[in-house]
């Protein structure tokens, strides 16, 4: 990241900017103004230059003066004072749905200066990317592709299944057509890639999982994930224990189900969930896709704690997307997750045994 001023005052971090501007937007009227600082917003954030530069990129010229007095703020206390003067009397607030997110400059910094052992060229397995079979942008070999050349021996492919309409999802022809294509592009590259079949089934609002235990049993992995029924004021522990303890399902993904300035996620009794996870040996992921980053760190230090296995995930839905591994291990960093209990920092044969051994 680059520094917003060349003195020794206190670095305003691109996170901060952005969090300054997507309150500011709140305060307006659905629109053009809004939608402009909003925009501003995801530039700061998605940038790992000077986050100003990245926020008038394109801007109408209203904003520029704006955000110029933000950038200027040496330090965010000052920051914070400024937003309030520009909210003319308005209180800004910051959603929840924007909590602990890391910024993607954050993410460099953190994998700079962290171990080496959990660098993204590190894993050896590429877990959790969509293919065009579901809602993705590429074919199943043009993902695999594109995981290879990032240096990759295995990768599990985990398009979602047919619970999940809006999203095409595989009913079980679909899923022995994909079948296929795994077991012919191993025959053909299996030696440089091997490539998984996995699946991403739904997790439905009574813990149980949209695809029988039968056919779970022709999926090598199991992926339960949550992407409905989100209700804030329901406790939703018992639904998770449920799909936890569901037969055949190997990964726990996204848990919370959060999205950044959308919705906060899933509320739960989070030990008890972690607990349940080690106990029946169904690993949690960490979702780097930059608007999940699920768990965030603080939830993954308390499953850290309660004993559980991690996969580093980037839910790629295109080639492009799987470079956002890196805010997984930017997490899991952050979170003190050591390298013994990232699944995918392994070799294929240690993963499969896990598969086999549960």
């Amino acid at each position: 990241m680059q520094r917003n001023h060349p003195d020794s005052s206190p670095t305003l971090p691109n996170g901060a900017l952005a969090e300054a501007l997507f309150a500011l937007a709140e305060l307006e009227a659905p629109g053009e103004r809004r939608i402009a600082l909003l925009k501003a917003g995801y530039a700061a954030i998605d940038t790992t230059g000077a986050a100003s530069q990245a926020a008038l990129r394109d801007a109408p010229p209203w904003l520029k003066p704006l955000v110029s007095q933000l950038a200027d703020c040496r330090g965010e206390g000052a920051l914070q004072a400024a937003v309030q003067r520009l909210a003319s009397g308005d209180r800004p607030r910051r959603r929840v749905s924007r909590d602990r997110f890391l910024s993607r400059a954050e993410v460099v910094e953190i994998l700079a200066s962290g171990p080496d052992e959990l660098l993204p060229q590190r894993l050896r397995g590429t877990f959790h990317w969509h293919t065009r079979d579901s809602d993705g942008r590429a074919t199943v070999e043009t993902m695999a592709r594109a995981c290879e050349r990032r240096g990759a021996t295995w990768a599990v492919v985990t398009d979602h299944s047919k619970g999940l309409d809006i999203a095409s999802g595989l009913d079980r022809e679909g899923v022995r057509l994909q079948r296929r294509r795994v077991d012919a592009w191993n025959a053909r590259h299996g030696e440089d890639l091997r490539l998984l079949q996995g699946l991403e089934v739904e997790v439905l609002e009574d813990g149980t999982v949209d695809v029988p235990q039968g056919e779970r049993g022709e999926i090598e992995c199991v992926v339960a994930a949550v992407h409905r029924q989100f209700d804030p004021d329901r406790d939703q522990t018992e639904r998770l224990l449920r799909a936890i303890a569901t037969p055949g399902v190997h990964v726990l993904a996204h848990p919370r189900g959060r999205h950044f300035h959308q919705r906060p996620g899933l509320r739960a009794r989070w030990e008890l969930v972690f607990s349940a996870c080690a106990e029946r040996r169904v690993a949690v992921e960490i979702n780097g896709f930059p608007r999940r980053q699920d768990l965030d760190w603080e939830l993954a230090r308390l499953a850290v704690g309660a004993g559980c296995d991690f996969l580093l995930a980037s839910d790629a839905h295109a080639t492009t997307h799987l470079e956002f591994d890196a805010y997984a291990c930017a997490i899991a960093v952050k979170a003190g997750i050591p390298r013994k209990r990232v699944l995918n920092a392994g070799q294929v044969e240690a993963f499969t045994a896990w598969l086999a051994d549960r």
